[in-house]
């Protein structure tokens, strides 16, 4: 099979599914939390060497949290003037939980598109050809 042409698709990640081909979903079984290794349709890997997705937790789930996080304090001091910090701490904080288990695949998704737009596939990232234990789960 060839390499994929063309660019990264975004709208297929935001539906959870292969940038590529927007057909194969990218969370395996069912899983919230994990990925499968790799796309049955176009035939390549979602995580290319083990820890792949850690940077998803950190650069992309840790952001955008705080950045809604800070938003909805701020929103909260701002139309309810009287609230006390501990409550609008205690409402962000229950929130952010919430949201950051959430948005956790959504953050893979966005890391594996932002990896394989810059850092392109290449045949060696083949799925089927890849050899055992390397970079699959």
């Amino acid at each position: 099979m060839a390499t994929p042409q063309g660019k990264i698709r975004f709208v297929p990640l935001l539906l959870l599914r292969c940038p590529y081909c927007g057909f194969t979903p990218l969370q395996a079984n069912g899983s919230w939390f994990y990925f499968g290794q790799g796309c049955k349709t176009c035939d390549y890997v979602y995580e290319r060497e083990p820890g792949y997705f850690t940077g998803a937790s950190w650069m992309v789930n840790y952001a955008v949290s705080a950045v809604f996080g800070c938003a909805m304090g701020a929103l909260l001091l701002f139309k309810l003037p009287d609230l006390d910090a501990l409550w609008v701490a205690s409402i962000v904080s229950v929130f952010l939980i919430a949201f950051g288990m959430w948005f956790i695949p959504y953050s893979m998704a966005i890391w594996l598109g932002f990896d394989h737009l810059i850092h392109p596939l290449t045949p060696a990232d083949r799925y089927r050809e890849r050899a055992p234990g390397k970079g699959a789960r």
